[in-house]
């Protein structure tokens, strides 16, 4: 698990690394690394007593309408479409040889 840590002097030549929520740990020492270790310790601590940061989703169902304007410029885009799939369904396959000759 990563989190993002602030570190920050403070006065009297220490520093204090913090994090917030979901785990809000504060931990002072007299060098950044030993506020970082101070802070890993307390972290440790808490997510060893059961504590988890786990992710979940939630969002909306997919729509039932369609997710376009229904206007009339939108309902002349989609005809186009609706036209161009028919006659590319229409024509015929580029690949495929109308005499059946074996290709080279």
């Amino acid at each position: 698990m990563e989190l993002a840590v602030l570190i920050q002097p403070t006065p009297g030549n220490g520093f204090r690394a913090s994090c917030g929520d979901p785990l809000p740990v504060t931990a002072e020492g007299a060098t950044r690394e030993e506020a970082l270790d101070k802070l890993r310790a307390a972290l440790a601590e808490r997510v060893g007593t059961g504590a988890e940061v786990v992710r979940v989703r939630i969002g909306r169902a997919a729509p039932t309408s369609p997710v376009w304007p229904d206007d009339a410029i939108t309902a002349e885009w989609l005809a186009g479409i609706a036209a161009a799939r028919r006659a590319a369904d229409a024509a015929p396959d580029p690949w495929d040889d109308p005499a059946g000759a074996p290709q080279p």
